[in-house]
């Protein structure tokens, strides 16, 4: 018995908890916001073409009565990584500044969320182009570590699979700042 109450206790501290989720959607994107992690266990949407009429809006918010976590964020090291990036959401300003709420962000190291990750955004918009649209669901597994006062959850990896044409394909890169030794490619997983 001892046995199985540790290997649930070790199972609870390393994989998203279901029941703690928050299903928080918007027009853009739906996000399963989990409370005991204090960043969305996943986010979920749809990319199309579009043309940008809204400019980049550089404040993270919280709606809902969420913690604002940008405490958290600051001098930590991390960035605050959008899982639906806010180059896909501005179409129109609301989507876009929608984007920027804390239930669709979670803790990057800057050469993932800025180099390896970004170019994986971008290869995602090209499929748009080309195919019409892309399913997307981004999500991340393992725990490297809590991050400031409120003790939010650092992924060990980012998790991103689309869908599109008929086509699945994954990504799991490490959230590390040695993750763009290598391009976005070789984290596809089979």
């Amino acid at each position: 018995m001892k046995k199985l109450l540790y290997a649930l206790i070790l199972l609870a501290s390393c994989e998203p908890s279901l029941a703690q989720q928050t299903v928080i959607t918007y027009p853009g994107y739906t996000s399963y916001w989990n409370s005991t992690t204090l960043i969305p266990d996943s986010v979920i949407y749809i990319v199309k073409p579009h043309k940008k009429v809204a400019a980049r809006s550089a404040k993270f918010h919280n709606t809902g009565g969420r913690l604002n976590e940008n405490r958290d964020y600051a001098h930590s090291g991390y960035d605050q990584g959008h899982l639906c990036n806010a180059s896909d959401e501005n179409g129109n300003a609301v989507d876009e500044f929608n984007s920027f709420d804390q239930c669709n962000i979670y803790p990057q190291r800057p050469n993932c969320n800025r180099l390896t990750w970004l170019a994986l955004e971008n290869y995602v918009r090209q499929l748009a182009v080309k195919y019409g649209s892309v399913k997307v669901k981004v999500y991340w597994h393992n725990i490297a570590g809590y991050m400031g006062i409120d003790k939010v959850v650092i992924p060990a990896y980012c998790d991103k699979e689309i869908w599109y044409n008929g086509i699945h394909e994954k990504y799991i890169m490490p959230n590390t700042d040695t993750v763009n030794r290598h391009l976005f490619t070789y984290y596809f997983k089979k």
